[in-house]
């Protein structure tokens, strides 16, 4: 079975910086895996690797046994919850949740299709219209997860997402996450 994500020899230098060198390890399809250290040592920019937003400085990427090497974020069967969960508050959830798809060009029916079916997954039904701010922040919570998978990423990378929530949110979506993965095979 090909693994979904291998980080061989891995490192990023920036100027005279080196920010991540000799990171190793495989993810199986299916499986959870947290990347744990103090605040600097590299966490997000081996995600922002992963996802294709920095290019390695020396090692490799691979997905599903292929090279990543000079592929962009848009090119990898990736998506990113960053910790801001990055929301565009000028959108509306429906919105939200489609942008991935509109910038692959989508048709805006099957975009629409994809966002209700995405909310009735997150328990959001009725709430397309609403905008961000109007939401609690395990709800926009939900609209980044719902916006990630709507491109039916093979590998969901999460980058503290639930660390501005309180305890029990905290703990909730962490079961949430968990029975979205299983339900969605991410």
């Amino acid at each position: 079975m090909s693994h979904s994500v291998a980080l061989i020899d891995v490192g990023m230098t920036f100027g005279a910086t080196r920010a991540v060198g000799g990171v190793s390890f495989t993810v199986e399809g299916g499986e959870f895996f947290s990347i744990l250290g103090p605040s600097g040592c590299g966490k997000t920019t081996i995600l922002r690797m992963i996802a294709g937003f920095l290019e390695p400085t020396e090692g490799r990427v691979e997905i599903g046994g292929r090279d990543m090497a000079g592929l962009g974020p848009n090119q990898r069967p990736t998506a990113m919850i960053f910790q801001s969960l990055a929301l565009f508050p000028l959108m509306t959830v429906w919105e939200n949740i489609a942008f991935g798809l509109e910038a692959r060009g989508v048709d805006r029916k099957v975009r629409r299709a994809k966002a209700d079916e995405l909310l009735t997954l997150i328990a959001l039904e009725g709430y397309g219209e609403r905008m961000p701010g109007e939401l609690s922040g395990g709800q926009r919570q939900r609209v980044a997860i719902a916006r990630a998978l709507a491109v039916e990423p093979q590998v969901l990378l999460l980058d503290e997402p639930l660390s501005a929530l309180d305890l029990k949110l905290r703990q909730h979506m962490r079961a949430e996450l968990r029975s979205l993965q299983r339900r969605t095979g991410v």
